[in-house]
Protein backbone atom coordinates (compact mmCIF):
# COMPACT_ATOMS: atom_id res chain seq x y z
CA UNK A 1 0.00 0.00 0.00
CA UNK A 2 2.86 2.34 0.84
CA UNK A 3 4.49 1.74 -2.56
CA UNK A 4 1.23 2.57 -4.33
CA UNK A 5 0.88 5.81 -2.38
CA UNK A 6 4.47 6.83 -3.19
CA UNK A 7 3.82 6.14 -6.88
CA UNK A 8 0.72 8.35 -6.84
CA UNK A 9 2.63 11.14 -5.11
CA UNK A 10 5.47 10.86 -7.62
CA UNK A 11 3.07 11.13 -10.53
CA UNK A 12 1.49 14.22 -9.01
CA UNK A 13 4.89 15.79 -8.54
CA UNK A 14 6.01 15.20 -12.10
CA UNK A 15 2.75 15.97 -13.85
CA UNK A 16 1.58 18.80 -11.61
CA UNK A 17 -1.99 19.66 -10.68
CA UNK A 18 -2.30 22.04 -13.62
CA UNK A 19 -1.68 21.56 -17.32
CA UNK A 20 1.95 22.56 -17.91
CA UNK A 21 1.25 23.62 -21.49
CA UNK A 22 -1.28 26.17 -20.23
CA UNK A 23 0.68 27.39 -17.21
CA UNK A 24 2.81 30.51 -17.22
CA UNK A 25 6.49 30.31 -16.30
CA UNK A 26 6.05 32.07 -12.97
CA UNK A 27 3.24 29.70 -11.99
CA UNK A 28 5.37 26.65 -12.88
CA UNK A 29 8.11 28.01 -10.61
CA UNK A 30 5.71 28.92 -7.79
CA UNK A 31 4.05 25.48 -7.79
CA UNK A 32 7.40 23.70 -7.57
CA UNK A 33 9.11 25.79 -4.89
CA UNK A 34 6.03 25.84 -2.64
CA UNK A 35 5.37 22.10 -2.91
CA UNK A 36 5.31 20.28 0.42
CA UNK A 37 5.92 16.88 -1.14
CA UNK A 38 9.20 15.33 0.01
CA UNK A 39 10.63 12.62 -2.23
CA UNK A 40 14.19 11.48 -2.95
CA UNK A 41 15.49 8.82 -5.28
CA UNK A 42 18.98 10.12 -6.09
CA UNK A 43 21.62 9.99 -3.35
CA UNK A 44 25.02 11.66 -3.59
CA UNK A 45 27.84 12.43 -1.16
CA UNK A 46 26.54 15.59 0.50
CA UNK A 47 23.10 15.91 -1.08
CA UNK A 48 20.08 14.06 -2.41
CA UNK A 49 17.20 14.95 -4.71
CA UNK A 50 14.24 13.68 -6.70
CA UNK A 51 14.57 12.92 -10.42
CA UNK A 52 11.31 13.53 -12.35
CA UNK A 53 9.81 10.78 -14.47
CA UNK A 54 11.25 10.58 -17.97
CA UNK A 55 14.72 11.74 -16.97
CA UNK A 56 17.77 9.55 -16.43
CA UNK A 57 21.27 10.18 -15.13
CA UNK A 58 23.72 10.18 -18.00
CA UNK A 59 26.74 10.60 -15.75
CA UNK A 60 28.03 12.50 -12.76
CA UNK A 61 31.23 13.42 -11.02
CA UNK A 62 31.65 15.23 -7.72
CA UNK A 63 29.00 17.97 -7.74
CA UNK A 64 28.41 17.93 -11.50
CA UNK A 65 25.80 15.83 -13.26
CA UNK A 66 24.47 15.36 -16.77
CA UNK A 67 20.80 14.41 -16.85
CA UNK A 68 18.99 13.56 -20.06
CA UNK A 69 15.49 12.99 -21.42
CA UNK A 70 17.07 11.24 -24.41
CA UNK A 71 16.68 14.44 -26.43
CA UNK A 72 18.08 17.23 -24.27
CA UNK A 73 20.93 17.26 -21.76
CA UNK A 74 20.41 19.04 -18.45
CA UNK A 75 23.71 20.15 -16.91
CA UNK A 76 23.43 20.28 -13.13
CA UNK A 77 25.98 21.85 -10.80
CA UNK A 78 25.50 21.78 -7.02
CA UNK A 79 27.40 24.60 -5.31
CA UNK A 80 28.33 23.11 -1.93
CA UNK A 81 30.79 25.91 -1.23
CA UNK A 82 28.17 28.67 -1.46
CA UNK A 83 25.75 26.56 0.55
CA UNK A 84 28.32 25.93 3.28
CA UNK A 85 29.23 29.63 3.45
CA UNK A 86 25.59 30.77 3.31
CA UNK A 87 26.28 33.03 0.34
CA UNK A 88 23.36 35.26 -0.63
CA UNK A 89 23.19 37.09 -3.91
CA UNK A 90 20.60 39.22 -5.70
CA UNK A 91 19.44 38.75 -9.26
CA UNK A 92 18.52 41.67 -11.48
CA UNK A 93 15.73 40.96 -13.95
CA UNK A 94 17.00 41.43 -17.50
CA UNK A 95 14.66 43.13 -19.92
CA UNK A 96 16.59 41.97 -22.99
CA UNK A 97 16.21 38.29 -22.10
CA UNK A 98 13.44 36.20 -23.67
CA UNK A 99 12.32 35.60 -20.08
CA UNK A 100 13.83 36.68 -16.79
CA UNK A 101 12.54 36.12 -13.26
CA UNK A 102 13.87 36.29 -9.73
CA UNK A 103 12.93 33.34 -7.50
CA UNK A 104 12.38 33.81 -3.78
CA UNK A 105 10.60 31.44 -1.44
CA UNK A 106 11.10 31.47 2.33
CA UNK A 107 14.89 31.24 2.84
CA UNK A 108 15.71 30.05 -0.67
CA UNK A 109 16.48 32.22 -3.66
CA UNK A 110 17.50 32.06 -7.27
CA UNK A 111 16.48 33.01 -10.79
CA UNK A 112 15.19 31.78 -14.13
CA UNK A 113 16.59 33.26 -17.31
CA UNK A 114 15.86 32.17 -20.87
CA UNK A 115 17.69 33.50 -23.91
CA UNK A 116 17.05 32.73 -27.56
CA UNK A 117 19.96 31.53 -29.69
CA UNK A 118 20.59 32.36 -33.32
CA UNK A 119 19.59 28.80 -34.18
CA UNK A 120 16.09 29.37 -32.77
CA UNK A 121 16.88 27.30 -29.70
CA UNK A 122 16.44 28.50 -26.13
CA UNK A 123 19.10 28.48 -23.43
CA UNK A 124 17.55 27.96 -20.00
CA UNK A 125 19.61 28.95 -16.97
CA UNK A 126 17.88 28.27 -13.70
CA UNK A 127 19.47 28.61 -10.28
CA UNK A 128 17.75 27.78 -7.01
CA UNK A 129 18.63 26.26 -3.65
CA UNK A 130 22.43 26.57 -4.25
CA UNK A 131 22.35 24.59 -7.48
CA UNK A 132 22.03 25.43 -11.15
CA UNK A 133 20.77 23.70 -14.29
CA UNK A 134 21.48 24.71 -17.88
CA UNK A 135 19.73 23.19 -20.86
CA UNK A 136 19.13 24.19 -24.49
CA UNK A 137 15.75 23.21 -25.97
CA UNK A 138 13.31 23.98 -28.75
CA UNK A 139 10.63 26.56 -27.99
CA UNK A 140 7.92 23.93 -27.67
CA UNK A 141 9.90 22.19 -24.93
CA UNK A 142 10.50 25.24 -22.74
CA UNK A 143 7.77 24.66 -20.17
CA UNK A 144 8.51 20.95 -19.77
CA UNK A 145 12.25 21.63 -19.39
CA UNK A 146 11.68 24.41 -16.87
CA UNK A 147 9.33 22.15 -14.91
CA UNK A 148 11.89 19.34 -14.84
CA UNK A 149 14.70 21.68 -13.82
CA UNK A 150 12.88 23.47 -10.99
CA UNK A 151 11.52 20.18 -9.63
CA UNK A 152 15.07 18.86 -9.38
CA UNK A 153 16.51 22.03 -7.84
CA UNK A 154 13.72 22.54 -5.32
CA UNK A 155 13.98 18.93 -4.13
CA UNK A 156 17.71 19.08 -3.32
CA UNK A 157 18.48 18.50 0.34
CA UNK A 158 21.99 18.96 1.68
CA UNK A 159 23.63 16.86 4.37
CA UNK A 160 25.35 19.44 6.57
CA UNK A 161 27.69 16.99 8.27
CA UNK A 162 28.96 15.48 5.02
CA UNK A 163 29.34 18.89 3.37
CA UNK A 164 31.37 20.17 6.33
CA UNK A 165 33.61 17.12 6.24
CA UNK A 166 34.17 17.37 2.50
CA UNK A 167 35.00 21.05 2.86
CA UNK A 168 37.79 20.20 5.27
CA UNK A 169 38.99 17.00 3.61
CA UNK A 170 38.82 18.10 -0.02
CA UNK A 171 39.52 21.83 0.07
CA UNK A 172 41.72 21.52 -3.03
CA UNK A 173 38.77 20.14 -4.99
CA UNK A 174 36.56 23.07 -4.07
CA UNK A 175 39.31 25.58 -4.80
CA UNK A 176 39.26 24.42 -8.41
CA UNK A 177 35.58 25.31 -8.80
CA UNK A 178 35.27 28.66 -10.56
CA UNK A 179 31.75 28.34 -11.91
CA UNK A 180 29.52 31.11 -10.54
CA UNK A 181 25.92 29.94 -10.23
CA UNK A 182 24.79 33.45 -9.27
CA UNK A 183 25.73 34.81 -12.67
CA UNK A 184 23.94 34.10 -15.92
CA UNK A 185 26.35 33.56 -18.76
CA UNK A 186 24.17 33.80 -21.87
CA UNK A 187 26.42 33.69 -24.93
CA UNK A 188 29.57 32.93 -22.95
CA UNK A 189 27.95 30.13 -20.99
CA UNK A 190 29.91 26.94 -20.56
CA UNK A 191 28.28 23.58 -19.97
CA UNK A 192 29.65 22.56 -16.62
CA UNK A 193 31.23 19.32 -17.70
CA UNK A 194 30.67 17.43 -20.91
CA UNK A 195 31.44 13.77 -21.27
CA UNK A 196 32.85 12.25 -24.44
CA UNK A 197 33.71 8.56 -24.16
CA UNK A 198 33.93 8.90 -20.38
CA UNK A 199 36.40 11.81 -20.57
CA UNK A 200 35.20 15.09 -19.07
CA UNK A 201 35.95 18.28 -20.91
CA UNK A 202 34.43 21.74 -21.09
CA UNK A 203 32.05 22.40 -23.93
CA UNK A 204 31.02 25.95 -24.77
CA UNK A 205 27.49 26.91 -25.74
CA UNK A 206 26.84 28.49 -29.09
CA UNK A 207 27.81 32.11 -28.46
CA UNK A 208 25.30 33.56 -30.92
CA UNK A 209 22.32 34.71 -28.89
CA UNK A 210 19.58 37.04 -30.02
CA UNK A 211 19.33 40.10 -27.80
Amino acid sequence: MKKIWLLIVALLLTSGCTNITQAKYDRIIANAVSSKLILYDQYRSGYKYYLPKGLIIKEYRDFNEIITDNTNNYFLYVDAVSYYNHVVNDYQVKKKAYYSQEINYEDRFGYLEVNQTAQNKYLIEIMYNYAKIEVIVDKGELKRAITNAINILSSIKFNNQIIAKKMSDEISLFNEVEYNIFKTNAGDSIYLYYSDHDNYEEKQHDSDLIE
